[in-house]
C-alpha cells in the first residue's frame, strides 16, 4: 500500500474511534456532544480525570471496551502513520536521487523552462517525438503532476544558474524558455547562451518589444503566442486551404503525415549525392520541400540535381513510418536520434 493511503487509513481509524465513543456516551449517558467527545478523548488517551455524573454499569462496560479497543487501535494507527511518513520521505529522497542520476546521464537532450499553457504544449510534442528532455518548473503542483506522468522534472527557478546546470544545460541540444515573464525568459536566454554556445534556444515573448531583446540575448527563434495566434487566424480567413494543409501536417493524431527535419550527419551516405539519386522520393515517398545549409542559406523546393552536403537539414514531408525509414537510411550509424 502507498504511504499516502496508509497515512489516510490510520487517520480514518482514529476519527472513527473518536466518533464512535462520542456517540456511545451521548446515547448511554444522555450528556452533551462536547462532554461526550471530551470524555472519549480523555479515556482513549488514558488521562481519565474523573467519571461523568450518573455513570451506569452499562456506561462502565462501554468505557472498558472503548479503552481496550481504543488504546490498541490508536497505538497501531500512530505506528502506521509514522511508518507512512518515513516511507514517503525515503521514496521521495530515493526518487529525487534517481532522477538526478538519470539527468546526469543525458546528453543532446532538450530543456523546457516553464510548464504553463505554452510549455505544456511543447512538452507534449517533445514527448511524442521520443526525444529526451528535462522540465524546470517552479510550481509544485504542476511539477508533481508532470512527475506522475513519468517526466524528468526539476523543481526550481530556471533563472538560477545552478538549476540550469542541474538540468544539463552544458550538454543540452536545445532549450525552450517558456515562463510567463519576459524578463525571466531574457535572463534564462542570456544564461543558457553563456553556458552552451551551441544549444538551440527558442524563447517565448509576451510583448512584441521583447522579441528583439531576446534575439540579441542569444535566442535562435522567438515566438509570440499573441502574434502567432493572430497570424494563424488571418490565414484561416484569407487562405483556408493553406491553413488546413498545415494544420493536418502538424497535427499527427489526425493524419499520418508529418513535416520533419532530417539532419545529415558527417558519416551519412547521402553526402555529395544529388537529391534525385538518393531514393528519398522514389523509395520512401517523402518530399524534400527545403534544404537548410550550415551557412544558414535556405533552399526552397530544391532541384533534383541539388547536391546534399554535410550537416544539411532536409525539411521533409511524409508519413511517420516513411520519415523514420529515411532517417535510418540517411544516418545509419546514428544511435541517439530515435522517434517513437
Amino acid at each position: 500500500m502507498e504511504p499516502k493511503k496508509k497515512f489516510q487509513l490510520a487517520m480514518t481509524a482514529i476519527v472513527v474511534l473518536l466518533a464512535s465513543g462520542t456517540v456511545g456516551f451521548k446515547l448511554i449517558l444522555g450528556i452533551s456532544l462536547f462532554d461526550s467527545f471530551y470524555f472519549t478523548l480523555i479515556t482513549l488517551t488514558t488521562i481519565g480525570y474523573s467519571e461523568p455524573p450518573h455513570m451506569t454499569e452499562g456506561a462502565r462496560v462501554f468505557t472498558a471496551l472503548l479503552i481496550i479497543t481504543g488504546v490498541s487501535t490508536i497505538g497501531f494507527a500512530l505506528s502506521v502513520a509514522v511508518q507512512a511518513v518515513v516511507e514517503s520521505e525515503l521514496l521521495s529522497t530515493f526518487g529525487k536521487r534517481k532522477m538526478y542520476k538519470d539527468i546526469n546521464k543525458l546528453s543532446g537532450h532538450y530543456i523546457v523552462c516553464g510548464a504553463g499553457r505554452v510549455g505544456a504544449g511543447v512538452i507534449r510534442d517533445i514527448a511524442r517525438s521520443g526525444q529526451d528532455f528535462v522540465v524546470i518548473e517552479g510550481d509544485e503542483t504542476i511539477a508533481d503532476r508532470l512527475l506522475t506522468q513519468g517526466h524528468m522534472v526539476l523543481m526550481g527557478d530556471a533563472t538560477n544558474d545552478d538549476v540550469l546546470k542541474a538540468a544539463g544545460i552544458e550538454r543540452a541540444r536545445g532549450i525552450v524558455c517558456a515562463v510567463s515573464s519576459d524578463p525571466d525568459n531574457l535572463y534564462i536566454t542570456l544564461t543558457a547562451r553563456d553556458l552552451n554556445k551551441e544549444a538551440r534556444i527558442v524563447a517565448r515573448a509576451n510583448d512584441e518589444a521583447a522579441v528583439k531583446r531576446l534575439l540579441k540575448a542569444g535566442a535562435d527563434r522567438v515566438v509570440s503566442p499573441a502574434l502567432t495566434g493572430s497570424s494563424k487566424m488571418s490565414q484561416m480567413l484569407l487562405r483556408p486551404a493553406v491553413a488546413d494543409f498545415f494544420e493536418l501536417a502538424t497535427m499527427t493524431e489526425r493524419l499520418e503525415l508529418e513535416i520533419e527535419q532530417v539532419e545529415i550527419d558527417a558519416n551519412s551516405p547521402f553526402i555529395g549525392i544529388a537529391l534525385k539519386d538518393t531514393g528519398i522520393r522514389s523509395e520512401h515517398d517523402v518530399i524534400v520541400i527545403a534544404i537548410k545549409r550550415t551557412s544558414g542559406e535556405m533552399i526552397f523546393n530544391p532541384a533534383a540535381d541539388t547536391l546534399i552536403e554535410e550537416h544539411d537539414a532536409l525539411v521533409t514531408i511524409g508519413s511517420h513510418s516513411s520519415l523514420l525509414a529515411l532517417e535510418r537510411m540517411a544516418n545509419p550509424e546514428a544511435t541517439t536520434q530515435h522517434r517513437h
